[in-house]
């Protein structure tokens, strides 16, 4: 009696399956697949669209680079701004030196200075270049030896050597460049060193070395005062730099 009594109380399964169908749908893979490659091909438009900022925006800085370059010439002679990069590291005859995609057949010579943001000195061309390869001795790589500068003040930083504090700087194992001055001389952590050296071409002239980090005593002499300077760029994390090269050699 009880189980005549139970029956009509329990729905047969394929009712409550018909029942869950009625209320979920099934599923249109057609229409899913399609809104699957709709949402794909936005996530590759998206990071296209990503893609072409980036490069857009580098293109943008490259351009800037090279019209500072142009802006900041101190030389007598004509100078042509080039964009090069950088495709080895640690080559040439110095321990730090950087191998360029630019050579001879570009009108790159010994001694060419290389810059970035117009202003900023990196260093300058060693040995004789290839037709398609040059070397950079960055401003720490030992070769590059004493290099007479000038240490303007922080808040003058277009005052010239004769209102600054002359210096000879040189590259130090801890990749700074490090000298001395009397102890007279007003120096001060966050001053600018600039060049100021006659054996660089024209077109390095005044360019930015680096910013002063250190002044304490000097541990040989208590009468000077032992400077060292940063340099602007690290030389390990570049990826282009603009030579400035004469523009009569240009082939």
């Amino acid at each position: 009696m009880a189980a005549v009594l139970w029956l009509p109380l329990t729905p047969p399964a394929h009712g409550l399956m018909a029942l869950r169908q009625w209320l979920r749908p099934q599923r249109d893979d057609a229409k899913y697949l399609d809104a699957q490659l709709l949402s794909d091909e936005r996530d590759r438009f998206r990071a296209l669209w990503h893609s072409e900022r980036i490069h857009s925006s580098e293109l943008e800085q490259r351009l800037q680079q090279l019209d500072r370059a142009k802006k900041m010439d101190r030389g007598g002679r004509e100078v042509a701004p080039l964009l090069v990069s950088v495709t080895a590291r640690g080559e040439g005859p110095g321990e730090r030196m950087l191998a360029l995609n630019a050579g001879s057949r570009d009108g790159v010579q010994s001694g060419d200075p290389a810059v970035v943001g117009g202003d900023i000195l990196v260093g300058r061309l060693v040995g004789e270049p290839t037709g398609v390869r040059c070397w950079l001795a960055p401003l720490t790589d030992p070769s590059t030896g004493r290099v007479d500068a000038f240490i303007a003040p922080a808040d003058r930083p277009e005052a010239g050597p004769a209102e600054s504090v002359l210096i000879q700087l040189r590259p130090n194992s801890g990749g700074f460049l490090v000298g001395e001055v009397d102890a007279s001389k007003q120096v001060f952590e966050g001053d600018i060193a600039r060049l100021a050296d006659a054996t660089w071409k024209s077109a390095a002239q005044g360019m930015r070395m680096g910013t002063v980090v250190s002044v304490r005593r000097s541990d040989k002499n208590p009468l000077r005062m032992h400077i060292e300077v940063k340099t602007e760029v690290d030389p390990d994390r570049l990826r282009q730099v603009t030579l400035k090269i004469d523009a009569e050699a240009i082939p």
